[in-house]
């Protein structure tokens, strides 16, 4: 058996030992009481999380619950140690962005921003019954979806598109690069409605089982996690998951197996044959008691090719298969070769209440070492990461306090492309649509091949926030050293300076934020310095993000 199953069969098994031997979870006397008849949507990402981690920092949440996260598993108020109402309205959550001439955003679960007004909004109930919990919080997403100002498919630096290719997919993301990743999503605006934030859960002691539409959040990483995050649409799955951290004699233990379908968008190619995937995925989260706030995590997600929604189910114990190497080949050699993908990644987070710190990082790899050896002399083969931290210190009676926020991220090709073959991160040769739904990627929203880093500075003081932000994203770099004149031509490098604000009461929160964004050699373009007397391939664009939302804290 390969080391690495062994490892992944060993680390299952131990959880289900360790989770038999605390079956119960204790509640917080802190969280006594009832859950409200009315709430607001949380999510995996957002003011959601932001106010948990504050108040983890803080020292008055518990540190469970952060590293594995669900809608579902958020806002049940049974992990809180509140009793829940049958019946709990989820009241609405709605937010706008407008991009005055590219798309820009990311972490918007459905939401496709691209040029022009977008809107989503999301809304609905939970209940219930004995160990049923049912949440239903579907979303409805619209995207003007505007004409882009420069032309992504010029001839002069883009290859062309295999005739089964929509002319929307990605001109730069064939093969060997491929994904499922639209440059634009149709020639004029679409309104869509998903099942969104949804859920039916069954309780069965330390254990929950269910199906769901949710987005999934693994690791530590505010804006860009490697393996599962809400950058994309929720997608049907099954689940198994621990019930909170479980205690046992080796610590705490929170765990998730899921296993779900795919779907290709709508401007990927003709074939009908391959528009779904299987995905099953496998996550431990570990800390030392139920108190400590130092976490480690191991995660593995495996894509593969499906006739159908019918395939899922067979592919639970996916997570557990290896899948060979399926990127490890030479870039002129462009045969398809169905199969299984993956990506792996192990996570740390350590959080200092006291000094009101958080640092954390994730490491990942999308193809496994062939032997120890070949570990130990290239362990950084195929990497990516994300690092961060975040710091907030509070005056003393507790009216304001100042944070800030820092984070880098790099799924760039590792320096050993120069000794053997190896991928782009996100993209495969085996399963071309590559590691997304709907055609926007299931982990960091930077995108395939790139890498990027975002800071930004809060004041808050009573219901208001006020903050300065500052990113920069140098996108699908791996695809850009195809390009015939890498030399010559610049990298597509966005640099994003920004202002966010926000009011907070009691019952709503309005968040606002506005971002001037300026996108250097678009789509690879530099017709100032490769074509004589060119116009330039520089572009602006300005974003305004606003959001309302009830508190679901």
């Amino acid at each position: 058996m390969p080391p690495i199953r062994r490892l992944l069969y060993s680390t299952v098994f131990a959880v289900m030992f360790i989770a038999g031997a605390d079956a119960t979870a204790q509640s917080d006397s802190a969280y006594a009481g009832r859950a409200r008849a009315a709430d607001g949507v949380i999510t995996v990402s957002g003011d959601s999380v932001d106010r948990l981690r504050l108040a983890q920092l803080d020292g008055v949440a518990r540190p469970e619950g952060l590293m594995l996260r669900s809608t579902s598993s958020l806002s049940d108020p049974r992990r809180y140690g509140l009793a829940p109402r049958s019946f709990t309205v989820v009241f609405p959550f709605a937010n706008f962005v407008t991009n005055s001439n590219l798309p820009f955003g990311q972490n918007d679960g459905a939401l496709w921003a691209g040029a022009g007004a977008s809107v989503r909004f999301m809304g609905g109930f939970t209940a219930t019954f004995g160990p049923v919990r049912i949440v239903a919080i579907p979303e409805l997403v619209y995207s003007a979806n505007g004409r882009l100002p420069i032309n992504p498919i010029d001839t002069l630096f883009a290859p062309a598109i295999p005739a089964s290719r929509s002319r929307f997919s990605s001109p730069f993301n064939v093969y060997p690069y491929s994904i499922d990743m639209p440059y634009r999503f149709g020639g004029s605006s679409f309104s869509k409605f998903y099942p969104g934030q949804s859920s039916v859960t069954v309780t069965a002691g330390p254990v929950e089982v269910g199906a769901a539409t949710e987005n999934e959040w693994w690791g530590p990483a505010i804006r860009n996690p490697l393996v599962l995050g809400d950058n994309a649409p929720g997608f049907p799955h099954g689940f198994i998951r621990t019930k909170g951290g479980l205690n046992g004699p080796l610590g705490n233990f929170d765990a998730r197996i899921i296993v779900g379908g795919l779907h290709e968008s709508d401007f990927f190619d003709s074939d009908v044959t391959n528009d779904v995937r299987t995905i099953s995925a496998a996550a431990v989260a570990w800390r030392a008691s139920r108190h400590s706030q130092f976490t480690l995590g191991l995660t593995r997600a495996v894509i593969a090719p499906a006739s159908g929604y019918s395939d899922v189910p067979g592919a639970f114990f996916d997570f557990l298969k290896g899948v060979g190497h399926p990127n490890a080949r030479a870039i002129r050699d462009t045969a398809f070769i169905p199969g299984p993908d993956q990506l792996l990644s192990v996570f740390g987070r350590w959080a200092i209440p006291r000094y009101g710190l958080e640092t954390y990082v994730e490491w990942a790899r999308a193809d496994l070492p062939v032997s120890l050896r070949d570990f130990l002399e290239e362990p950084n083969n195929t990497r990516g990461y994300t690092a961060g931290l975040q710091w907030t210190r509070v005056n003393a009676d507790r009216s304001s306090r100042f944070r800030f926020q820092g984070e880098v991220t790099s799924v760039e090709q590792s320096s050993t492309f120069r000794l053997r073959p190896i991928g782009s991160f996100y993209t495969s040769r085996s399963v071309p649509q590559g590691f997304t739904n709907e055609g926007q990627l299931l982990g960091a929203g930077i995108g395939p091949g790139s890498s990027g880093g975002f800071g930004a500075a809060d004041y808050f003081h009573n219901s208001w926030q006020i903050g300065l932000t500052f990113g920069r994203t140098r996108f699908n770099n791996d695809a850009f050293f195809l390009r015939p004149f890498a030399t010559r031509c610049g990298h597509d490098v966005t640099v994003y300076p920004g202002v966010r604000g926000s009011y907070s009461s009691r019952y709503v929160r309005i968040g606002a934020e506005f971002t001037s964004a300026s996108r250097y050699n678009t789509f690879f373009q530099n017709k100032t310095s490769c074509v004589s007397g060119g116009d330039g391939s520089d572009r602006h664009n300005n974003q305004l993000s606003l959001t309302v939302a009830t508190f679901g804290w």
